[in-house]
């Protein structure tokens, strides 16, 4: 049982890790960062609407009080736009610092935590925040040379970074007693339908039939067997397990991106990555002993 649960959380990352390279490959197919995000919302909504309807689970989202449906409709926001800005920043920068940018999210959740929920980082957290930052920064200087990579792409993944911790923050008070198959299916909806109304201002929706293979692969691996299979595993492993797991996703996809593409990473962005993703392990393991350190003091 238990190489069943490891096996399940190998596959979710590997899932989860396969995101960026079939976002480079949809991109380079010549569909739009937006057309990208709306189809892999979009089928992924139409997979999970059937059994939403028939278990009553959706129902019971849209019966929601108004403040948690506000709540589900910011999230579903704040996705669109986590998609728009990290999947156009991969037209720029490589797949493993996009990737490992963007994982600096748990920092903002931070942030946004201790400026609208007076809810202070903890203390054993902030050496691995700390690690974290100067690597995003090693990362920032280097691609200001013009050298290594792209600053608008470090900014856009970044940007992204922000986005989606918004999002979990607006989905984790959203979601106090909302069915979870109701919440993600009404979230993926409206993420859509916000990235159809967005796509205006960014040319429009448009792709090739050769990137629609990608789109498929980031809707079915990626949504529904990445994240998808992470959030049903929170059930039989920690939380502390599923988020040391998700550290190796850049890990992942620079080995993806590399066995797919052969794309390079050079080695100074290599080690400012590897930077961000040590400081994100320290943070991870501190958050962890603050819990535990309060759970022996209640």
């Amino acid at each position: 049982m238990k190489m069943n649960k490891g096996l399940l959380v190998f596959l979710a990352v590997a899932g989860v890790s396969i995101s960026g390279p079939m976002v480079k490959w949809s991109l380079a197919c010549g569909a739009s960062p937006v057309t990208i995000a709306f189809g892999r919302m979009c089928l992924t909504a139409l997979v999970l609407l059937v059994p939403a309807i028939r278990s009553g689970e959706l129902l019971a989202v849209l019966r929601a009080p108004r403040r948690q449906l506000l709540l589900a409709c910011a999230a579903g926001f704040l996705l669109a736009l986590h998609y728009t800005a990290w999947m156009t920043s991969l037209s720029f920068a490589s797949t493993f610092v996009s990737t490992a940018l963007v994982c600096t999210q748990p920092l903002f959740v931070a942030a946004l935590s201790g400026i609208l929920l007076h809810e202070p980082i903890k203390r054993e957290a902030v050496p691995g925040a700390i690690v974290a930052i100067i690597g995003a920064a090693l990362i920032a200087l280097l691609s200001m040379t013009g050298e290594h990579g792209s600053l608008l792409g470090d900014v856009l993944a970044l940007l992204g970074a922000m986005f989606i911790a918004g999002h979990w923050l607006c989905g984790r008070a959203a979601r106090r007693d909302l069915p979870a198959l109701g919440y993600m299916t009404f979230v993926y909806i409206v993420t859509a339908l916000c990235l159809l109304c967005i796509s205006p201002f960014t040319g429009g929706l448009h792709a090739t039939k050769e990137s629609l293979g990608g789109i498929i692969v980031l809707a079915l691996a990626c949504t529904l067997g990445g994240h998808a299979l992470m959030t049903y595993l929170l059930g039989y492993v920690s939380a502390d397990v599923v988020s040391f797991a998700l550290l190796g996703e850049p890990i992942g996809a620079a080995i993806w991106s590399l066995l797919l593409f052969d794309e390079p990473v050079t080695v100074p962005l290599l080690i400012g990555g590897l930077t961000v993703i040590a400081g994100l392990a320290m943070y991870t393991y501190g958050e962890m002993l603050a819990a535990r350190r309060g759970g022996k003091r209640d």
